[in-house]
């Protein structure tokens, strides 16, 4: 079997659903894991790009994966959607592998991850 080199990965409120690809952009399959069960599948992957919409959860997520050895990359959502290969069926799924083909793109622009202290000055403005 391919190794995985390239994940792309949705982030939703109840699951997060990953696509794998190989060196070539092949998809290799889909998982549907728990937050807690994401940090772990993680954990045991090889160092890979972990692609992901940008959001609050998503630096989190960026700043743990980095610990994994990964390179975590957060896109804008907008930058995603044309990537997505039905339009009409838009679900975690179809989202997950557009975000594993957007990451590997090469003029893709990327999010820098925010730091804990970065995020955490963000939502104290926010409360303001």
């Amino acid at each position: 079997m391919a190794e995985v080199t390239t994940v792309g990965v949705d982030l939703s409120k109840e699951v997060i659903v990953v696509c794998a690809a190989d060196a070539r952009g092949r998809t290799l399959y889909y998982k549907q894991l728990s937050f807690g069960a994401f940090g772990q599948w993680a954990g045991n992957l090889p160092p890979c790009v972990i692609g992901m919409e940008a959001c609050s959860s998503a630096h989190h997520w960026a700043r743990t994966l980095s610990l994994h050895g990964h390179s975590p990359r957060l896109m804008a959502a907008e930058h995603v959607a044309p990537f997505r290969m039905s339009r009409g069926a838009k679900n975690d799924r179809n989202d997950a592998q557009a975000i594993a083909v957007a990451v590997v793109q090469p003029n893709m622009r990327f999010v820098t991850p925010k730091s804990l202290d970065q995020q955490a000055m963000l939502a104290w403005h926010r409360a303001k």
